[in-house]
């Protein structure tokens, strides 16, 4: 059995998520390059003025991999409506494009329960920035790619202290971010920042993981996604393990005969 276990126990955030799997896919599939993998399947998104850089970050002292998302040219401010359009109308395999819009529509969802508004009305700069779109498709694409049979995530560290939003200064985790994590595995570090953003929760989401500890089995690639808020001083990264998991049942079988056999 194929497993991704996700180590979120330093946060989450979109492109945390993006440069882990992206380097993990590298390891454990047929591709020369994860980024330039991802590019290339990015170009059927059909999105133009913006740049994909890849690049490696030490984050004390631990290589790993950042995935910047740099705006080339200006970007009008795109609803939930826009970006199911844009969707609809790219190139994007099927299945790919049905989970990135069940991601956007997860975030949208949160956005309007904290604001008691309806979700067609909706606006609001995070959905519409073009970073949030390429990181929710890119996952998606790499997921796809990786096919783990299962997936399994570590509980997530929501961080704590205080951060500004476009609403004025909120307690960790903010309003979105609270609703995000409902059904979801999670803990308060003191580490005094925001750990885990919306869309990183979102995508979490989307995958609909178990939550749980890393499982026996033989690892066959570990990535390392950091990103913006990633630090020395507070080091953030996510840790993509794909791992071909043991039969339990076969291998307590096998001890208790050896074990019998030592007798």
């Amino acid at each position: 059995m194929s497993t991704l276990f996700l180590d979120c126990t330093t946060g989450v955030s979109g492109d945390m998520l993006l440069a882990s799997l992206a380097h993990v896919l590298e390891q454990v599939r047929p591709v020369a390059s994860g980024a330039n993998f991802l590019r290339q399947e990015l170009e059927r998104l059909g999105l133009d003025g913006f740049e994909l850089r890849h690049s490696r970050q030490l984050v004390a002292g631990i290589s790993c991999f950042r995935m910047e998302v740099f705006q080339t040219a200006k970007q009008p401010l795109r609803h939930l409506a826009d970006l199911t359009r844009m969707l609809a109308e790219s190139r994007v395999p099927g299945p790919v494009r049905e989970q990135s819009l069940h991601v956007l529509q997860t975030l949208a969802h949160a956005e309007a329960t904290v604001h008691d508004i309806p979700v067609d009305t909706v606006h609001f700069h995070e959905i519409g920035a073009v970073d949030t779109v390429v990181d929710v498709v890119g996952v998606s694409v790499l997921m796809a790619a990786l096919a783990p049979t299962r997936i399994l995530c570590s509980a997530v560290d929501l961080g704590s202290g205080f951060v500004d939003i476009a609403h004025g200064r909120m307690p960790v985790p903010p309003p979105a971010c609270a609703e995000l994590s409902k059904g979801m595995a999670v803990f308060g570090s003191d580490a005094a920042i925001e750990r885990a953003t919306p869309t990183g929760l979102a995508l979490l989401k989307g995958m609909n993981p178990e939550f749980s500890t890393l499982p026996p089995g033989i690892v066959e690639g570990v990535g390392y996604g950091c990103g913006t808020r990633s630090s020395d001083a507070s080091p953030s990264f996510v840790r993509a393990f794909m791992i071909m998991e043991l039969d339990h049942t076969a291998v307590m079988t096998e001890r208790a005969a050896g074990d019998e056999y030592a007798k």
